[in-house]
């Protein structure tokens, strides 16, 4: 007997579909604009570096990546949270691209990133780290996503750094990064939790603390009285 798909899982896959029809144009984009042999050699450290210089982008912390582009926080941020590990399974996972398997999604995005990263600053070419996009400033990271969208205006192409940050932020703050898939346990507290200041999973709250202004007891108004 065929297992069917649970509500969560079906729901979960429906809201990718959107997301991957958008997504698989980006190999096309990439070939008009003659970057596509660029995705297609790659390297994996390559696009790993450019997601995560993404991920400290949308969800600035202390780490290397949010220090380089001038936009830090004190508290722990996408990069503590797993967030490119996150971000690249569910690139590479959930959404495929007309290449196939000889381009992941992950490796379109990153050459997409860098590509006009080298159009906002030349000079990040080099640098410390390994991918242009990482090299840049907070507010050059801005002009990327500004030229992308002014160069696909009127196309769906343009609703993809839309999506890119929506789902950097998205899981970010979900329990990826301290979630162990065989005992389906938390194995620490969340970094979006820490954040929040959201205290967890419990059986109750205290919700109900009184009636206002201290009433002890409250009386339904004649006008709504059954009769």
């Amino acid at each position: 007997m065929v297992r069917g798909l649970s509500r969560r899982t079906f729901l979960e896959r429906a809201g990718l579909v959107g997301a991957g029809a958008v997504l698989a144009q980006i190999p096309g984009f990439l070939a008009r604009k003659g970057w596509l042999d660029d995705a297609l050699a790659a390297e994996t450290d390559l696009t790993r570096d450019t997601i995560s210089a993404l991920v400290a982008f949308v969800v600035p912390g202390p780490d290397a990546y949010s220090v380089a582009q001038g936009q830090r926080s004190s508290t722990p941020g996408g990069i503590d949270a797993h967030g490119p590990d996150a971000v690249i399974e569910l690139l590479d996972r959930f959404v495929g691209t007309s290449e196939g398997p000889t381009l992941p999604s992950s490796g379109g995005v990153a050459t997409l990133l860098n590509g006009y990263a080298l159009q906002v600053n030349p000079a990040a070419v080099s640098g410390a780290f390994l991918s242009p996009f990482a090299r840049l400033s907070f507010a050059e990271k801005v002009q990327v996503f500004e030229m992308f969208e002014a160069e696909t205006e009127g196309s769906e192409l343009r609703f993809v750094s839309g999506i890119l940050i929506g789902a950097v932020g998205f899981l970010s703050f979900t329990e990826y990064g301290v979630f162990d898939p065989d005992t389906r346990e938390l194995t620490g507290t969340p970094v979006g939790w820490r954040i929040t200041g959201y205290d967890g999973v419990a059986e109750g709250r205290n919700d109900l603390v009184g009636y206002w202004q201290g009433r002890r007891q409250v009386h339904t108004s004649r006008r709504y009285r059954v009769r």
